[in-house]
């Protein structure tokens, strides 16, 4: 099985963990366990089972399944009619949002979107190796999502309903990534938006799972790991690149969300 990691860009708003093409075995497959990203997989031959919260799909070709994070399941192909599919993992700070635009959440069994053959991921292994491949990869990825979002819609995901709400957490993300190194406010951001700050944490709670304060502070410190990562600047200068004067109250932030001191991480001693 084709199978890399990191391969994919450095967005962590939704980035590729890996992605393969694999012939099974009889009766191969994987769990009962849970993983820490999400997954989707493309059946092209045999069939097989997934499952989950109690409940048993069959998927044959010409489907696929989708396996959530930190949920316990389950898959296993058939003693027959063993799997050949294509899989990709994935995960990031919008891939909740994206998905809670589907069905998946309910019914995790779907059918395959177009230009989700074997070929496609095959490509995938000489998109890496090109200049500005991982771009293409992540473009593939968005479609991919698209195409289920459109396909296996949300109950009430209707567009009336959904492009207001859509809209302005769009703009309030965008705003976020835009002014992230200055000091970003919620009473800036509903000022910039027109709308009540009850409303626009409101909002973002439903559409992300979690406030724009939070928001900001995980996009702060991946930020904040890339520049470590990648760069000679001191936690000094990453602080103040990321939107804190203090590199104290930064770096107390930066242990809180990322397990270890940028002091640590920027030495490479220990990695999260």
């Amino acid at each position: 099985m084709s199978n890399r990691t990191g391969a994919a860009g450095s967005s962590h708003d939704v980035r590729i963990c890996y992605w393969g093409t694999q012939t099974t075995e009889p009766e191969q497959g994987w769990g009962p366990g849970v993983r820490d990203h999400h997954k989707l997989f493309f059946i092209h031959e045999g069939k097989g089972t997934l499952t989950i919260r109690g409940q048993q799909y069959v998927v044959e070709a010409g489907r696929g399944f989708y396996t959530p994070v930190s949920e316990i399941f389950q898959y296993a192909s058939d003693a027959d009619e063993p799997w050949l599919y294509s899989c990709i993992g994935f995960s990031g700070t919008m891939v909740d949002a994206i998905l809670s635009r589907t069905s998946l959440t309910d019914n995790p069994v779907f059918d395959n979107p177009s230009g989700t053959d074997k070929e496609r991921f095959i490509q995938f292994g000489e998109l890496s190796e090109r200049p500005g491949g991982d771009l293409q990869m992540q473009g593939v990825l968005y479609e991919l999502l698209a195409a289920l979002v459109r396909q296996a819609p949300a109950a009430g995901d209707t567009e009336e309903d959904r492009k207001p709400r859509e809209t302005y957490v769009r703009r309030a993300v965008d705003f976020i990534h835009r002014h992230y190194e200055e000091e970003v406010t919620i009473r800036q951001l509903s000022d910039y938006l027109g709308l009540d700050r009850k409303y626009v944490a409101t909002l973002f709670r439903e559409a992300l799972g979690i406030p724009p304060q939070q928001y900001l502070l995980r996009y702060r410190m991946d930020k904040a790991c890339e520049l470590l990562r990648s760069t000679g600047l001191t936690v000094a200068e990453t602080a103040r690149s990321v939107g804190y004067k203090d590199a104290l109250l930064f770096s107390r932030m930066f242990k809180k969300v990322v397990g270890v001191p940028p002091s640590r991480y920027h030495r490479g001693t220990e990695q999260p």
